[in-house]
């Protein structure tokens, strides 16, 4: 009888103590593991070849994920999400690097507000790419995206390209299929080997508008201190081999001539086929400009999608004159369905820039899992 009140005393002070955790309220583990068989060919300025084969997430990238929502009441709810990248490949499966991690607010009457890193609302859109925003990012669009970031003559990776940390988002309510979208973060640093930093502050406004056959979205944003630079899709930037390629700078910018961009997105499912539209310019005033334009259709069938987008572009540099030239890219994707979770894939980009014959050709085949 002792030790039944002993158990029942013990079970009551642990229910106490966890009284305040509601994990049945929402929370939700998903993710997704990707790898590809991966084969690569990539040209440089000077004809030298660069080669690469060998497993890597070229579908999506291989990620747990964390989220969840709790009603608080009187039209108010918490809303959190925290993402884990995973490297398959990898003898460490997970390395010391965060995707998305944001907690938020939302009101029925009035809308959202988030805080934390999180991706940028050119990111969101970019996604309405018939090909998705593969792994190994062959889009054309993605040139726009300012790759590198340059500390003391380095190219090094500036994290607010896709997310934006110490970020603040704000999300209007649905208004007949419209919402607004604004954006700003606090500073993002890059770091070359030198230990350099240089800090870069992220801002946007944009409007997207979601219906049950079109989907269609604007977007202004402005990234300081960040140059326009970028490298062919393939072994450089998507950082399947030890070895970048050399990064070319197109614009120069500062705390106070930023580098700008203007999106214009579109996808109207016809039925048979969706075809889609993304035009993105960047700009740096007095500096250079680089303008994309992206077409694209996919067709499904059975359980199969088959989704073939073609981008062109121009690059026009006041400050780096030895870079102007044209852009092209075009890329193939067939997608096998086994059912919601499962997929099969086999990729194929093309990409060139004529000012260095520069060529990079992508084929890949994997698989896709989503829990």
């Amino acid at each position: 009888m002792k030790k039944s009140l002993v158990a029942l005393a013990t079970l009551s002070l642990i229910g106490s103590a966890f009284a305040d955790v509601d994990v049945s309220g929402g929370v939700k583990m998903y993710g997704v593991i990707d790898q590809g068989l991966t084969s690569q060919s990539y040209q440089v300025s000077n004809g030298t070849i660069a080669n690469y084969q060998g497993l890597y997430a070229a579908a999506a990238t291989s990620r747990l994920g964390f989220k969840g929502t709790r009603d608080l009441g009187d039209g108010f709810k918490a809303d959190f999400l925290a993402e884990i990248q995973l490297e398959p490949q990898q003898v460490t499966l997970l390395p010391a690097k965060n995707r998305s991690a944001w907690v938020g607010i939302t009101n029925t009457d009035v809308g959202t507000i988030r805080l934390g890193t999180q991706e940028t609302t050119a990111y969101e859109v970019f996604a309405m790419d018939v090909n998705g925003r593969v792994e190994y990012k062959p889009q054309l669009w993605r040139y726009t995206t300012t790759k590198a970031e340059y500390v003391n003559n380095t190219a090094t990776e500036l994290g607010t390209q896709d997310r934006a940390n110490q970020a603040i988002k704000v999300i209007s309510k649905d208004m007949g299929g419209f919402t607004a979208h604004a954006m700003m973060n606090f500073g993002s640093s890059a770091n070359a080997d030198t230990n350099s930093y240089i800090t870069s502050t992220y801002s946007s406004l944009g409007l997207k508008y979601n219906s049950e056959k079109l989907k269609a979205a604007y977007v202004f944003d402005q990234l300081t201190n960040a140059d326009g630079a970028w490298y062919l899709p393939g072994v450089s930037s998507g950082q399947v081999a030890s070895t970048k390629g050399t990064a070319s700078k197109w614009a120069a910018a500062s705390a106070s001539n930023p580098l700008t961009r203007n999106i214009l997105v579109a996808s109207y499912d016809f039925g048979a086929f969706t075809g889609s539209y993304i035009m993105a310019n960047a700009s740096v005033s007095g500096s250079g400009s680089m303008s994309t334009n992206t077409f694209g259709v996919s067709v499904p069938y059975d359980k199969f999608k088959f989704a073939l987008s073609y981008g062109s572009g121009a690059i026009d540099s006041t400050t780096y004159t030895t870079v102007n030239g044209t852009l092209t890219d075009t890329t193939f994707g067939t997608y096998y369905n086994f059912d919601k979770s499962t997929q099969a894939y086999l990729l194929y980009s093309n990409s060139t820039y004529s000012d260095v014959t520069g060529v990079s050709k992508t084929v890949a085949i994997g698989a896709r899992y989503n829990f």
